[in-house]
């Protein structure tokens, strides 16, 4: 879903910026997958049964605090650090996710700017950046590395979600 608090003309406003980045996909700019829980499960090993996730009102403030934590933890557990709100080339992400020899991931939780999102798909490198719409559905976007290309390297490890 889509939201923004700073509208941009002609961004924003208009069908355009999803089709921009259709366009990054396309060209092999930016990988993006969709990953979906299958079975009434979670993405995040049965943490949201924890925190109440699914009791709560799904986009509300008390829906997206409980995410963070859920992600929060999801990531520390397996040894990574989690920033909140880490600055982006455009704006800031809910959850910066790091760890030597790992490529840097940016989580968004429910709503994002179309804007901002495409912004950051073109400027970020050696980057992804994880959309959670809800605990059972994530598109994870891969960034291009610095001379352009799309990521290759064995030796760069994944920061991801099993």
């Amino acid at each position: 879903m889509q939201t923004s608090t700073e509208k941009v003309p002609g961004c924003d406003e208009c069908g355009h910026t999803f089709r921009k980045i259709a366009l990054l996909i396309i060209t092999g700019r930016i990988k993006a997958k969709e990953l979906v829980a299958r079975d009434g499960r979670d993405l995040w090993d049965g943490l949201t049964q924890r925190y109440g996730v699914r009791k709560s009102a799904r986009h509300g403030g008390s829906w997206h605090r409980r995410m963070m934590d859920v992600i929060t933890e999801y990531f520390e557990k397996q040894g990574f650090e989690v920033i909140p709100e880490p600055f982006l080339s455009k704006g800031r992400a809910d959850l910066g996710v790091y760890k030597d020899d790992y490529i840097d991931l940016f989580v968004e939780v429910g709503t994002t700017s179309a804007h901002k999102l495409w912004w950051n798909l073109q400027m970020l490198t050696n980057s992804k950046i994880l959309l959670v719409s809800d605990e059972r559905h994530v598109i994870e976007f891969t960034c291009r590395d610095d001379q352009c290309d799309m990521l290759r390297s064995p030796q760069l490890k994944r920061a991801t979600i099993n």
